[in-house]
Protein backbone atom coordinates (compact mmCIF):
# COMPACT_ATOMS: atom_id res chain seq x y z
CA UNK A 1 0.00 0.00 0.00
CA UNK A 2 2.85 2.35 1.06
CA UNK A 3 5.05 1.76 -2.57
CA UNK A 4 0.99 2.38 -4.30
CA UNK A 5 0.90 6.01 -2.64
CA UNK A 6 4.30 6.28 -3.27
CA UNK A 7 3.89 5.59 -6.58
CA UNK A 8 1.02 7.85 -7.53
CA UNK A 9 2.30 10.60 -5.43
CA UNK A 10 5.59 10.42 -8.13
CA UNK A 11 3.27 10.43 -11.01
CA UNK A 12 1.48 13.34 -9.48
CA UNK A 13 4.61 15.44 -9.28
CA UNK A 14 6.21 14.68 -12.23
CA UNK A 15 3.11 15.43 -14.53
CA UNK A 16 3.36 18.75 -12.19
CA UNK A 17 6.83 19.60 -13.27
CA UNK A 18 6.05 18.95 -16.63
CA UNK A 19 2.94 20.79 -16.94
CA UNK A 20 5.02 24.07 -14.79
CA UNK A 21 7.56 23.37 -17.27
CA UNK A 22 4.98 23.71 -20.54
CA UNK A 23 4.27 27.15 -18.72
CA UNK A 24 7.76 28.49 -18.47
CA UNK A 25 8.06 27.64 -21.80
CA UNK A 26 10.99 25.06 -21.25
CA UNK A 27 11.19 21.53 -22.79
CA UNK A 28 9.86 19.06 -19.96
CA UNK A 29 12.55 15.84 -21.49
CA UNK A 30 13.72 14.89 -17.91
CA UNK A 31 12.91 16.40 -15.17
CA UNK A 32 9.60 15.51 -14.53
CA UNK A 33 11.08 11.91 -14.92
CA UNK A 34 14.25 12.79 -12.76
CA UNK A 35 11.42 13.97 -9.77
CA UNK A 36 9.27 11.19 -10.01
CA UNK A 37 12.38 8.10 -9.43
CA UNK A 38 13.25 9.91 -6.77
CA UNK A 39 9.48 9.94 -5.22
CA UNK A 40 9.43 6.44 -6.31
CA UNK A 41 12.90 4.36 -7.89
CA UNK A 42 10.52 1.25 -8.51
CA UNK A 43 8.54 3.67 -11.55
CA UNK A 44 9.72 2.38 -14.59
CA UNK A 45 8.29 -1.20 -13.55
CA UNK A 46 4.99 0.35 -12.79
CA UNK A 47 4.85 2.13 -16.20
CA UNK A 48 6.08 -0.26 -18.12
CA UNK A 49 2.56 -2.24 -16.93
CA UNK A 50 0.23 -2.01 -20.13
CA UNK A 51 2.77 -1.70 -22.92
CA UNK A 52 3.66 -4.33 -25.44
CA UNK A 53 5.65 -4.62 -27.57
CA UNK A 54 8.28 -2.81 -25.54
CA UNK A 55 11.49 -2.14 -27.72
CA UNK A 56 14.69 -0.62 -26.67
CA UNK A 57 17.38 0.76 -28.71
CA UNK A 58 20.91 1.41 -27.37
CA UNK A 59 24.19 1.63 -28.95
CA UNK A 60 26.54 4.64 -29.70
CA UNK A 61 25.42 6.41 -32.75
CA UNK A 62 22.18 6.49 -34.51
CA UNK A 63 19.63 5.62 -31.02
CA UNK A 64 17.92 8.84 -31.86
CA UNK A 65 17.42 8.42 -35.68
CA UNK A 66 16.64 5.20 -35.62
CA UNK A 67 13.85 4.71 -32.77
CA UNK A 68 12.00 8.01 -33.85
CA UNK A 69 11.68 6.47 -37.27
CA UNK A 70 10.47 3.07 -35.86
CA UNK A 71 8.03 5.04 -33.47
CA UNK A 72 6.61 6.34 -37.13
CA UNK A 73 6.21 2.91 -38.82
CA UNK A 74 4.39 1.37 -35.58
CA UNK A 75 1.98 4.55 -35.52
CA UNK A 76 1.37 4.50 -39.32
CA UNK A 77 0.85 0.55 -38.68
CA UNK A 78 -1.92 1.75 -35.89
CA UNK A 79 -0.28 1.26 -32.57
CA UNK A 80 0.05 4.01 -29.83
CA UNK A 81 3.50 4.31 -29.17
CA UNK A 82 5.39 5.70 -26.63
CA UNK A 83 8.36 7.04 -27.28
CA UNK A 84 11.22 9.46 -26.12
CA UNK A 85 11.40 11.20 -29.25
CA UNK A 86 14.17 13.94 -28.11
CA UNK A 87 16.57 12.43 -27.03
CA UNK A 88 16.34 12.27 -23.27
CA UNK A 89 17.79 8.66 -22.88
CA UNK A 90 19.06 8.26 -19.27
CA UNK A 91 16.65 6.43 -16.98
CA UNK A 92 14.81 10.47 -16.78
CA UNK A 93 13.94 11.02 -19.79
CA UNK A 94 12.80 7.62 -20.21
CA UNK A 95 10.49 7.99 -17.19
CA UNK A 96 9.65 11.32 -19.06
CA UNK A 97 8.56 10.32 -22.09
CA UNK A 98 6.51 6.91 -19.94
CA UNK A 99 4.51 9.59 -17.98
CA UNK A 100 3.69 10.96 -20.75
CA UNK A 101 2.42 7.96 -22.48
CA UNK A 102 0.43 7.03 -19.62
CA UNK A 103 -1.96 9.03 -20.35
CA UNK A 104 -2.87 7.59 -23.46
CA UNK A 105 -5.95 4.10 -22.84
CA UNK A 106 -6.67 1.29 -25.09
CA UNK A 107 -5.44 -1.34 -27.45
CA UNK A 108 -2.20 -1.54 -28.80
CA UNK A 109 -0.17 0.50 -26.60
CA UNK A 110 3.43 -0.31 -27.66
CA UNK A 111 6.71 1.76 -26.37
CA UNK A 112 10.19 2.82 -28.53
CA UNK A 113 12.20 3.71 -26.16
CA UNK A 114 15.74 5.51 -27.01
CA UNK A 115 18.23 4.04 -23.92
CA UNK A 116 21.80 5.42 -23.44
CA UNK A 117 24.00 2.61 -23.33
CA UNK A 118 25.55 3.25 -20.07
CA UNK A 119 22.14 3.33 -18.55
CA UNK A 120 20.60 -0.21 -20.33
CA UNK A 121 21.31 -1.76 -17.36
CA UNK A 122 19.23 -0.12 -15.10
CA UNK A 123 16.49 0.45 -17.50
CA UNK A 124 16.11 -3.09 -18.32
CA UNK A 125 16.16 -3.95 -14.49
CA UNK A 126 12.57 -2.61 -14.63
CA UNK A 127 11.85 -2.86 -17.70
CA UNK A 128 10.39 -6.07 -19.74
CA UNK A 129 11.65 -5.36 -23.14
CA UNK A 130 10.27 -7.52 -26.02
CA UNK A 131 12.85 -6.49 -28.41
CA UNK A 132 16.13 -4.98 -27.97
CA UNK A 133 17.90 -3.26 -30.67
CA UNK A 134 21.90 -2.23 -30.88
CA UNK A 135 22.92 0.09 -33.60
CA UNK A 136 26.91 0.30 -33.11
CA UNK A 137 29.46 0.21 -30.46
CA UNK A 138 31.99 3.07 -30.94
CA UNK A 139 34.34 4.95 -28.46
CA UNK A 140 33.03 7.26 -26.86
CA UNK A 141 32.90 9.47 -24.07
CA UNK A 142 35.58 7.43 -21.98
CA UNK A 143 35.05 8.92 -18.75
CA UNK A 144 31.71 7.49 -18.93
CA UNK A 145 31.87 4.70 -21.05
CA UNK A 146 35.04 3.55 -20.62
CA UNK A 147 37.05 1.51 -23.74
CA UNK A 148 34.50 -0.33 -26.45
CA UNK A 149 35.23 -4.14 -24.50
CA UNK A 150 34.24 -3.03 -21.20
CA UNK A 151 31.38 -1.13 -22.86
CA UNK A 152 30.27 -4.27 -24.78
CA UNK A 153 30.23 -6.33 -21.28
CA UNK A 154 28.13 -4.21 -19.75
CA UNK A 155 25.60 -4.36 -22.22
CA UNK A 156 25.71 -8.85 -22.56
CA UNK A 157 25.40 -8.33 -18.44
CA UNK A 158 22.16 -5.94 -18.85
CA UNK A 159 21.01 -8.04 -21.45
CA UNK A 160 20.90 -11.18 -19.14
CA UNK A 161 18.31 -9.24 -17.13
CA UNK A 162 15.72 -9.88 -19.69
CA UNK A 163 16.73 -13.76 -21.63
CA UNK A 164 13.49 -13.94 -23.33
CA UNK A 165 13.70 -10.72 -25.46
CA UNK A 166 14.27 -11.06 -28.75
CA UNK A 167 17.99 -9.10 -30.14
CA UNK A 168 18.28 -7.60 -33.18
CA UNK A 169 22.11 -6.49 -33.73
CA UNK A 170 24.31 -4.93 -36.65
CA UNK A 171 26.33 -7.64 -38.15
CA UNK A 172 28.37 -5.51 -39.39
CA UNK A 173 30.22 -4.41 -36.30
CA UNK A 174 31.99 -7.51 -34.43
CA UNK A 175 31.50 -6.16 -31.21
CA UNK A 176 27.54 -5.74 -31.32
CA UNK A 177 27.22 -9.28 -33.42
CA UNK A 178 29.16 -11.17 -30.53
CA UNK A 179 26.32 -9.88 -28.15
CA UNK A 180 23.62 -12.68 -30.14
CA UNK A 181 26.17 -15.39 -29.14
CA UNK A 182 24.68 -18.15 -26.78
CA UNK A 183 21.07 -16.29 -26.66
CA UNK A 184 17.93 -17.60 -29.23
CA UNK A 185 16.21 -15.04 -30.80
CA UNK A 186 18.65 -13.17 -32.64
CA UNK A 187 18.55 -11.14 -35.76
CA UNK A 188 21.60 -9.43 -37.51
CA UNK A 189 20.97 -6.62 -40.03
CA UNK A 190 23.98 -5.67 -42.38
CA UNK A 191 24.53 -3.01 -45.00
CA UNK A 192 26.34 -4.65 -48.66
CA UNK A 193 29.46 -3.32 -50.03
CA UNK A 194 28.67 0.65 -51.32
CA UNK A 195 30.36 2.67 -53.55
CA UNK A 196 31.61 4.32 -50.64
CA UNK A 197 33.19 1.38 -48.66
CA UNK A 198 37.18 0.51 -48.48
CA UNK A 199 39.82 -1.65 -48.07
CA UNK A 200 41.41 0.10 -45.98
CA UNK A 201 40.15 1.77 -42.55
CA UNK A 202 39.93 5.59 -42.56
CA UNK A 203 39.04 6.02 -39.09
CA UNK A 204 40.64 5.06 -36.30
CA UNK A 205 40.41 0.99 -35.54
CA UNK A 206 38.41 0.30 -32.05
CA UNK A 207 36.44 -2.62 -32.02
CA UNK A 208 38.77 -4.49 -34.74
CA UNK A 209 39.75 -7.69 -32.60
CA UNK A 210 38.35 -10.70 -32.83
CA UNK A 211 35.72 -11.46 -29.52
CA UNK A 212 37.28 -14.86 -29.06
CA UNK A 213 40.89 -14.41 -29.74
CA UNK A 214 41.60 -11.41 -29.69
CA UNK A 215 43.50 -11.10 -33.31
CA UNK A 216 43.08 -8.71 -35.69
CA UNK A 217 40.04 -9.44 -37.84
CA UNK A 218 40.44 -9.38 -41.79
CA UNK A 219 38.17 -6.89 -43.77
CA UNK A 220 36.95 -7.55 -47.14
CA UNK A 221 35.71 -3.68 -46.93
CA UNK A 222 35.20 -0.98 -44.58
CA UNK A 223 31.83 1.11 -44.23
CA UNK A 224 33.30 3.31 -41.47
CA UNK A 225 34.94 2.92 -38.87
CA UNK A 226 35.07 -0.76 -37.32
CA UNK A 227 31.98 -1.90 -39.23
CA UNK A 228 32.19 -3.82 -42.92
CA UNK A 229 32.46 -7.30 -43.57
CA UNK A 230 34.96 -8.71 -41.69
CA UNK A 231 36.18 -12.75 -40.36
CA UNK A 232 39.06 -13.75 -38.10
CA UNK A 233 41.55 -15.24 -39.54
CA UNK A 234 42.70 -17.92 -36.76
CA UNK A 235 38.76 -19.15 -35.52
CA UNK A 236 35.69 -20.05 -36.84
CA UNK A 237 34.24 -16.21 -36.23
CA UNK A 238 32.83 -13.46 -38.76
CA UNK A 239 30.34 -11.53 -40.24
CA UNK A 240 26.99 -13.51 -39.59
CA UNK A 241 24.18 -14.57 -42.16
CA UNK A 242 21.84 -11.65 -42.06
CA UNK A 243 17.65 -11.68 -41.73
CA UNK A 244 17.51 -8.18 -42.95
CA UNK A 245 20.00 -6.34 -45.28
CA UNK A 246 20.44 -2.92 -47.24
CA UNK A 247 21.88 -3.29 -51.19
CA UNK A 248 22.67 -1.10 -53.93
CA UNK A 249 23.20 1.80 -51.73
CA UNK A 250 22.73 5.46 -53.50
CA UNK A 251 23.12 9.00 -52.13
CA UNK A 252 23.31 12.27 -53.27
CA UNK A 253 22.87 15.33 -51.25
CA UNK A 254 19.28 15.40 -51.04
CA UNK A 255 19.00 11.60 -49.56
CA UNK A 256 19.77 8.48 -49.88
CA UNK A 257 17.99 4.88 -51.10
CA UNK A 258 18.62 1.08 -51.20
CA UNK A 259 16.52 -1.98 -51.74
CA UNK A 260 15.70 -3.48 -48.43
CA UNK A 261 16.24 -6.95 -48.68
CA UNK A 262 13.70 -9.72 -45.91
CA UNK A 263 13.08 -12.96 -45.67
CA UNK A 264 12.49 -12.98 -49.94
CA UNK A 265 11.11 -10.29 -50.29
CA UNK A 266 12.95 -6.70 -51.73
CA UNK A 267 11.42 -3.31 -51.97
CA UNK A 268 13.49 -0.27 -52.69
CA UNK A 269 13.19 2.65 -50.00
CA UNK A 270 13.95 6.29 -50.62
CA UNK A 271 14.86 8.60 -47.63
CA UNK A 272 15.59 11.82 -47.44
CA UNK A 273 18.30 11.26 -44.61
CA UNK A 274 22.01 11.44 -46.40
CA UNK A 275 24.92 9.60 -45.64
CA UNK A 276 26.06 5.84 -44.74
CA UNK A 277 25.00 6.20 -41.24
CA UNK A 278 21.34 7.30 -41.63
CA UNK A 279 21.26 4.15 -44.45
CA UNK A 280 22.16 2.27 -41.26
CA UNK A 281 19.69 3.76 -39.37
CA UNK A 282 17.01 3.23 -42.02
CA UNK A 283 17.83 -0.16 -42.52
CA UNK A 284 17.63 -0.52 -38.53
CA UNK A 285 14.26 1.08 -38.17
CA UNK A 286 12.86 -1.39 -41.11
CA UNK A 287 14.32 -4.52 -39.79
CA UNK A 288 12.80 -3.60 -36.69
CA UNK A 289 9.75 -2.99 -38.03
CA UNK A 290 9.45 -5.79 -40.10
CA UNK A 291 10.08 -8.23 -36.73
CA UNK A 292 6.98 -6.17 -35.54
CA UNK A 293 4.62 -7.25 -38.14
CA UNK A 294 4.84 -3.96 -40.28
CA UNK A 295 3.77 -3.95 -43.79
CA UNK A 296 6.25 -3.25 -46.16
CA UNK A 297 3.70 -0.94 -48.16
CA UNK A 298 4.37 1.29 -44.48
CA UNK A 299 7.70 1.11 -44.25
CA UNK A 300 8.49 2.60 -47.47
CA UNK A 301 5.68 5.55 -47.46
CA UNK A 302 7.10 6.16 -43.90
CA UNK A 303 10.83 6.37 -44.47
CA UNK A 304 9.89 8.00 -47.91
CA UNK A 305 8.56 10.98 -45.78
CA UNK A 306 10.43 10.94 -42.57
CA UNK A 307 12.14 14.14 -42.08
CA UNK A 308 15.82 14.50 -40.08
CA UNK A 309 14.95 15.46 -36.14
CA UNK A 310 16.39 18.29 -34.45
CA UNK A 311 20.20 18.54 -34.96
CA UNK A 312 20.82 15.52 -37.05
CA UNK A 313 21.68 16.78 -39.89
CA UNK A 314 19.03 19.27 -39.39
CA UNK A 315 18.93 22.17 -42.19
CA UNK A 316 17.66 25.53 -41.78
CA UNK A 317 17.40 29.05 -43.57
CA UNK A 318 18.73 31.93 -42.25
CA UNK A 319 20.08 35.68 -43.76
CA UNK A 320 19.48 34.00 -46.85
CA UNK A 321 21.95 31.02 -45.92
CA UNK A 322 21.20 27.59 -46.58
CA UNK A 323 22.16 25.96 -43.39
CA UNK A 324 22.79 22.26 -41.83
CA UNK A 325 23.00 21.56 -37.92
CA UNK A 326 24.61 18.38 -36.80
CA UNK A 327 25.34 16.74 -33.77
CA UNK A 328 28.88 14.52 -33.21
CA UNK A 329 30.43 13.24 -30.11
CA UNK A 330 32.90 10.89 -31.03
CA UNK A 331 35.91 10.67 -33.54
CA UNK A 332 34.24 8.22 -35.72
CA UNK A 333 30.89 10.20 -35.65
CA UNK A 334 32.20 13.56 -36.74
CA UNK A 335 34.12 12.07 -39.60
CA UNK A 336 31.39 10.46 -40.87
CA UNK A 337 29.41 13.41 -40.29
CA UNK A 338 31.91 15.30 -42.38
CA UNK A 339 32.08 13.30 -45.08
CA UNK A 340 28.23 13.85 -45.46
CA UNK A 341 27.86 17.24 -44.71
CA UNK A 342 31.17 18.66 -46.62
CA UNK A 343 31.07 19.08 -50.20
CA UNK A 344 31.96 21.17 -53.25
CA UNK A 345 30.32 24.93 -52.27
CA UNK A 346 31.50 26.94 -50.70
CA UNK A 347 30.65 27.32 -46.95
CA UNK A 348 31.49 28.43 -43.44
CA UNK A 349 31.63 26.00 -40.92
CA UNK A 350 31.26 26.75 -36.87
CA UNK A 351 32.63 23.43 -35.23
CA UNK A 352 31.47 24.02 -31.32
CA UNK A 353 33.23 22.04 -28.95
CA UNK A 354 32.09 21.81 -25.12
CA UNK A 355 33.54 19.28 -22.53
CA UNK A 356 30.45 19.24 -19.92
CA UNK A 357 29.13 16.18 -18.37
CA UNK A 358 26.91 15.40 -20.98
CA UNK A 359 29.18 15.95 -23.38
CA UNK A 360 32.48 13.77 -22.12
CA UNK A 361 34.70 15.48 -20.27
CA UNK A 362 37.59 14.21 -22.07
CA UNK A 363 38.42 15.87 -25.63
CA UNK A 364 40.92 14.27 -26.63
CA UNK A 365 39.30 12.68 -29.22
CA UNK A 366 39.45 15.76 -31.47
CA UNK A 367 42.51 14.34 -32.61
CA UNK A 368 41.50 11.06 -33.86
CA UNK A 369 38.75 12.40 -35.71
CA UNK A 370 39.74 12.02 -39.58
CA UNK A 371 39.32 15.32 -40.90
CA UNK A 372 40.25 15.30 -44.44
CA UNK A 373 36.84 15.32 -45.69
CA UNK A 374 36.53 18.98 -44.39
CA UNK A 375 39.99 19.93 -45.64
CA UNK A 376 38.96 18.75 -49.02
CA UNK A 377 36.06 21.14 -48.55
CA UNK A 378 35.36 24.57 -49.82
CA UNK A 379 35.23 26.46 -46.93
CA UNK A 380 35.68 30.03 -46.56
CA UNK A 381 35.98 30.16 -42.86
CA UNK A 382 36.37 27.74 -39.62
CA UNK A 383 35.06 29.76 -36.43
CA UNK A 384 36.14 27.16 -33.51
CA UNK A 385 33.14 27.92 -30.29
CA UNK A 386 32.65 26.36 -27.27
CA UNK A 387 34.15 25.87 -23.94
CA UNK A 388 37.31 23.92 -25.79
CA UNK A 389 37.09 25.98 -28.94
CA UNK A 390 41.12 26.69 -28.71
CA UNK A 391 41.24 22.72 -28.57
CA UNK A 392 39.49 22.53 -31.81
CA UNK A 393 41.35 24.75 -33.88
CA UNK A 394 44.88 23.38 -32.56
CA UNK A 395 43.63 19.95 -33.79
CA UNK A 396 42.50 22.07 -37.13
CA UNK A 397 45.74 23.93 -37.61
CA UNK A 398 48.16 21.01 -36.75
CA UNK A 399 45.85 19.02 -39.73
CA UNK A 400 46.64 21.64 -42.08
CA UNK A 401 43.76 24.66 -42.21
CA UNK A 402 45.79 27.72 -41.97
CA UNK A 403 45.34 30.33 -39.62
CA UNK A 404 44.11 32.65 -42.46
CA UNK A 405 40.97 30.39 -42.09
CA UNK A 406 40.80 29.33 -38.77
CA UNK A 407 38.74 31.67 -35.99
CA UNK A 408 38.30 31.09 -32.33
CA UNK A 409 35.38 32.72 -30.86
CA UNK A 410 34.43 31.08 -28.00
CA UNK A 411 30.95 32.41 -27.50
CA UNK A 412 28.59 30.73 -29.71
CA UNK A 413 25.92 33.55 -30.34
CA UNK A 414 29.17 36.25 -31.54
CA UNK A 415 30.25 32.90 -33.90
CA UNK A 416 26.77 32.60 -35.53
CA UNK A 417 26.76 36.06 -36.16
CA UNK A 418 30.41 36.17 -37.58
CA UNK A 419 29.53 33.34 -39.86
CA UNK A 420 26.21 34.85 -41.05
CA UNK A 421 28.53 37.89 -42.54
CA UNK A 422 30.55 35.32 -44.56
CA UNK A 423 30.41 35.86 -48.04
CA UNK A 424 28.88 32.56 -49.10
CA UNK A 425 25.54 30.65 -48.83
CA UNK A 426 26.17 27.59 -46.79
CA UNK A 427 26.53 27.44 -43.45
CA UNK A 428 27.76 24.30 -41.54
CA UNK A 429 27.25 23.64 -37.67
CA UNK A 430 28.82 20.97 -35.96
CA UNK A 431 28.23 20.86 -32.34
CA UNK A 432 28.40 18.59 -29.42
CA UNK A 433 25.50 17.77 -26.95
CA UNK A 434 25.13 20.28 -24.77
CA UNK A 435 25.64 23.35 -27.62
CA UNK A 436 22.59 21.77 -29.50
CA UNK A 437 19.96 22.98 -27.94
CA UNK A 438 21.22 26.57 -27.35
CA UNK A 439 22.42 26.37 -30.54
CA UNK A 440 18.98 26.01 -31.87
CA UNK A 441 17.48 28.51 -29.55
CA UNK A 442 19.80 31.06 -30.97
CA UNK A 443 19.04 30.60 -34.10
CA UNK A 444 15.32 30.89 -33.63
CA UNK A 445 16.12 33.71 -32.38
CA UNK A 446 18.04 35.03 -35.41
CA UNK A 447 15.27 34.20 -37.32
CA UNK A 448 16.27 30.83 -38.89
CA UNK A 449 13.43 28.57 -40.20
CA UNK A 450 14.10 24.82 -39.06
CA UNK A 451 13.35 22.29 -41.60
CA UNK A 452 13.66 19.38 -38.49
CA UNK A 453 10.67 17.51 -38.26
CA UNK A 454 8.36 17.58 -35.48
CA UNK A 455 8.59 14.60 -32.96
CA UNK A 456 5.40 14.58 -30.92
CA UNK A 457 6.31 12.99 -27.20
CA UNK A 458 3.23 11.07 -27.99
CA UNK A 459 2.28 9.90 -31.22
CA UNK A 460 -1.39 8.77 -32.29
CA UNK A 461 -2.44 5.73 -34.21
CA UNK A 462 -3.03 6.65 -38.17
Amino acid sequence: MFNLLLCSLAVFLGRLAALLCRLAGRDATSLPGCIALKVFPGLLRHLARGLNPIVIVTGTNGKTTTSNLLAQLLTAQGWQVVYNGEGANMPAGVATAMLKGAKAKGYGRAAVLEVDEGSLGIVLGQVPAHLVVVTNLLRDQLDRYHELEQLAASIKGALAQVPEARLLLNADDSLVASLGRGRKGVFYYGLERTPLSRTRPADVQEGHLCPSCRVPLEYAYYHYGHLGSYRCPRCDWARPETAFRAEDFLWDENGSSFHFVFNGGRIRLTSALPGVYNAYNVLTASSAGMLLGVEPSVIREVVKDFRPGRGRIEGFRLAGKKGVLVLVKNPVGMAEALRTVAGNRPAAYIVAINDLAADGRDVSWLWDVDLEPLLKSLYSRIICSGLRAWDMAVCLKYSGVSLEALKVIPDLESALREATREPVDNLIILCTYTNLALCRRLLKGMGAHSEAAYMPPLSRPA
